[in-house]
């Protein structure tokens, strides 16, 4: 044995006395780094859940997207049907308003041609006769009239009678002649206005209210 060894480490049987706290120190630095872990671990927990909840709430915007986007294609395509529907009924509106005004005037132009040509009541005469091939042509003529009330007269006789010349004494009067300043022009029911429409349709036997604008 030497002379310089120590006294202490004899009694210690030769250990480091600086090894258990070297222990000591090494297990605290385990627990630091163990809770540092445990910490880095939450860290982590807590940026992948607002990942997810990132995520979570695009897809629910991109959804939100969608569905706005359909409701609002959806909206619009019956804003379109409801446009087109009340077309379609303005133009049948207009049509129809067209059909009747034209059957009125072609009823007051047969009731006068019916006069003119004797009838004893142009009224039964238009009732009675046939005006569904006379038609108002595109330049505001009424076209085939002639052609009908001649059948007329012909086929149905007795309801005319031999149209008094003007100027001709019967009994005790005298009809007026025809007046000499040109003849009159046919009835235009294109450059008509809606009081000689009305006048028309009076003529004809029908209420020319449903002529005249409101």
């Amino acid at each position: 044995m030497s002379d310089n060894a120590n006294p202490a480490d004899a009694g210690n049987g030769g250990a480091d006395p600086n090894t258990p706290r070297e222990l000591a120190r090494a297990r605290a630095d385990i627990v630091t780094l163990r809770n540092e872990l445990k910490a880095a671990r939450e860290d982590g927990d807590a940026v992948r859940a607002e990942r997810d909840a990132a995520i979570k709430a695009r897809d629910g915007f991109k959804g939100q997207l969608a569905q706005q986007r359909s409701d609002f294609e959806g909206k619009l395509a019956e804003a379109q049907q409801a446009v087109e529907a009340a077309k379609t009924e303005a133009q049948t509106a207009v049509a129809q308003s067209k059909t009747q005004a034209d059957q009125a005037v072609i009823r007051a132009e047969a009731k006068a041609l019916a006069t003119k040509l004797g009838a004893v009541s142009p009224d039964d005469v238009v009732r009675l006769i046939d005006l569904s091939e006379v038609k108002m042509g595109e330049n505001g003529q009424i076209e085939g009239l002639d052609a009908v009330m001649d059948a007329a007269k012909e086929s149905r006789g007795y309801l005319f009678t031999q149209p008094v010349e003007p100027g001709t004494k019967t009994g005790t009067t005298k009809t007026a002649p025809d007046p000499k300043p040109g003849k009159s022009e046919p009835f235009d029911a294109r450059k008509a206005t809606p009081e000689e429409v009305a006048a028309k349709a009076q003529a004809a036997g029908l209420n020319p209210k449903l002529f005249t604008p409101s």
